[in-house]
């Protein structure tokens, strides 16, 4: 017995008019994606990944374990789209957006082949709805728009073949594109549950069924394994400690919160506050209590008025299974829900909505109006809350205003805003985020380094000592204290830090340089030498290693080879103070005093006010 399939097929001219209105009201929905920037994790997956720049880089993709989630048809993606238009973020948005669009008009044609009523309205409500905001003006969420679109795809398929005979084609279409779906991100291992489902909607479900549908429960089961393992490969990370109660009650709060964004979408944030779920405490078995009645109401009429109901409150539940905590994801280290989690799940409402409105509103004039003005609200949301991505500032102002807790954008915006050089700014977001968690490395480390650089260099020991308590074996901070000693001029205890970070990290090349550096401070230029010779046979010309080597060679007396070290130096960065003036100092040495006296004018020029490059020029003999 097949599957019920709609053979109904309006004009091609309605469904290109369809499409049409379609594509372009999404599109206008969300001109301001379009002109966002990179935010949050982008650096990670896209702007900082060198697997995009290398031409093995794909290679590396599929066959190891380079990446932080095993998603390959997701990488692919980003690795092809780095060759079109390499760091200029319209292009992924567009490639957003009009994934989005695609994923909205599959919709539509997967749910007019189920014969759900209103498929068109429900498919335009997905496209323009809010809660999709963060999947397609994040580009780190082109995982869920591709899977999506390999789910919607697998379904097509699945619903063609329906169960019957002589449309294997189908059924092998759609175990591959689940496969690649699945290999986009693991959110859609549920599909198989769905189409369970789909199956018990129209007929009880066979043994043959369950037999034809193995192969889609084993690739969901091993890749899910294998998505499970690379989150936790190489990491002791402790997400939340939690208790099978509390996560189901957890669960249950899910589900509750995730609808009630689905039905009213206000007060959106990239980070919603984080939930402490106690099991002693009667709010948290409120959310348990109501999602048992619901089910238990639906299951009890479902041979009357509740079928569809049931069968949408399924899907919603079944869909967010992968996010409602049974399972830690990384990201609910800063908080449990997220708008882009029911990026799936979210069909179960709109179809919902478009059969309610198909029924209760009817297709007429009054009908197109309302539906009309349903959408257009929701664009206009939509519209506004593309805008918080404009920038990684912009989205951690926003996240900031709505949620006063979220210490992790605190400490994000305040690395921003010291990586642009405004370090005064940087300090009070990194004390709002350790007032609302006192134990983030990263705040403590980061206005370590803050206050380092404003020369409280007292105050910013404090601040890395209390990183170190947390994480006594981070080679960052351990290179971050070696930084600060060094700049209070403790040569001994610069040293030792970065003699850790050689143990800790020996891959990070820039700790020789520091290493030799406070060497050389302490008067051990010898031993300076060889930290500097290995940076430079890792990363030749390396100015600031060549500027230190120049100096240890000189005061072992070598000012020809140290002279050569510095003219690298030079080379490289010709407007590097240090490397003029040791260079300077090493031809006055050897006698070339008018070109000492020109490097020695060139350092001053570059830093104007420093009393070294003028005593130098002082002390010159005479010509």
């Amino acid at each position: 017995m097949a599957l019920p399939i709609d053979s109904r097929k309006p004009s091609t001219a309605l469904i290109a008019g369809g499409i049409l209105v379609l594509c372009w009201v999404t599109a206008l929905a969300y001109i301001p994606a379009l002109r966002s920037g990179f935010v949050w994790d982008d650096d990670t997956l896209v702007t900082n990944d060198w697997l995009l720049r290398s031409a093995q880089g794909l290679r590396r993709i599929w066959s190891s374990t380079d990446t932080p989630d095993y998603w390959p048809v997701t990488m692919t993606s980003f690795w092809l789209q780095f060759r079109l238009w390499g760091l200029g973020a319209a292009g992924y948005h567009a490639v957003s957006v009009g994934l989005h669009a695609a994923e909205a008009l599959l919709l539509w044609a997967v749910l007019g082949r189920m014969r759900v009523p209103g498929a068109y309205v429900a498919a335009f409500l997905f496209a323009v709805h809010p809660v999709n905001v963060e999947t397609v003006a994040w580009i780190s969420e082109q995982k869920n728009l591709l899977a999506m679109l390999f789910l919607l795809g697998s379904t097509w398929w699945f619903l063609g073949w329906g169960m019957s005979e002589g449309k294997e084609g189908c059924y092998a279409l759609s175990l591959g594109a689940f496969v690649l779906g699945m290999l986009s991100k693991g959110s859609v291992a549920v599909l198989p549950l769905v189409f369970l489902g789909i199956i018990a909607w129209c007929r009880p479900v066979t043994p043959r069924d369950l037999l034809r549908l193995a192969p889609f429960f084993v690739v969901a089961a091993a890749l899910a394994a294998v998505d499970v393992w690379f989150q936790r490969h190489g990491t002791s990370v402790v997400i939340r400690q939690a208790g099978w109660l509390e996560r189901l009650l957890g669960a249950a709060a899910v589900i509750g919160f995730y609808l009630g964004k689905a039905v009213w979408p206000w007060n959106l944030t990239f980070i919603y506050p984080q939930w402490d779920i106690r099991a002693d405490g009667m709010r948290w078995w409120l959310p348990l209590t109501a999602v048992a009645a619901v089910t238990a109401v639906l299951w009890v009429r479902r041979k009357s008025w509740s079928r569809p109901l049931l069968f949408g409150w399924g899907f919603y539940c079944v869909a967010l299974l992968p996010v409602m905590g049974f399972v830690d994801v990384y990201f609910m280290k800063y908080s449990l829900v997220a708008d882009h989690y029911q990026h799936i799940a979210i069909i179960g409402v709109v179809a919902l909505a478009g059969a309610g409105w198909s029924r209760w509103v009817g297709r007429g004039p009054g009908g197109v109006l309302v539906a009309a003005a349903v959408i257009g609200c929701l664009s206009v949301a939509t519209y506004r809350q593309c805008r918080i991505y404009r920038d990684a500032e912009t989205l951690y102002r926003a996240t900031i205003s709505k949620n006063h807790g979220a210490w992790i954008a605190e400490t994000n915006l305040g690395l921003l805003l010291f990586n642009e050089g405004r370090v005064r700014e940087a300090i009070p977001h990194y004390e709002a985020a350790l007032a609302s968690n006192p134990d983030i490395l990263e705040a403590d480390n980061d206005l370590g380094l803050a206050l380092a650089a404003l020369g409280r260099l007292q105050e910013a020991g404090i601040y890395l000592d209390r990183a170190l308590a947390l994480k006594p074996n981070s080679y960052q901070v351990h290179y971050n204290r070696g930084l600060v000693t060094l700049a209070a001029k403790n040569y001994p205890e610069a040293a030792a830090e970065f003699s850790t970070v050689e143990r800790l990290r020996p891959d990070f090349m820039q700790t020789e340089v520091n290493l030799g550096d406070a060497l050389e401070g302490e008067g051990r230029p010898r031993d300076a030498v060889g930290h500097y010779g290995r940076a430079l046979r890792q990363w030749p010309d390396l100015p600031n290693a060549e500027i230190g080597m120049g100096r240890a060679l000189f005061d072992l007396g070598r000012p020809g080879e140290a002279a050569a070290h510095f003219e690298n130096a030079i080379r490289e960065n010709p407007n590097t103070a240090g490397a003029h003036l040791g260079l300077g100092r090493a031809l006055a040495q050897l006698g070339r005093i008018a070109e000492a006296r020109s490097h020695f004018l060139t350092a001053m020029a570059l830093k104007p006010g420093d009393p070294l490059a003028k005593s130098y020029l002082d002390h010159l003999p005479a010509q």
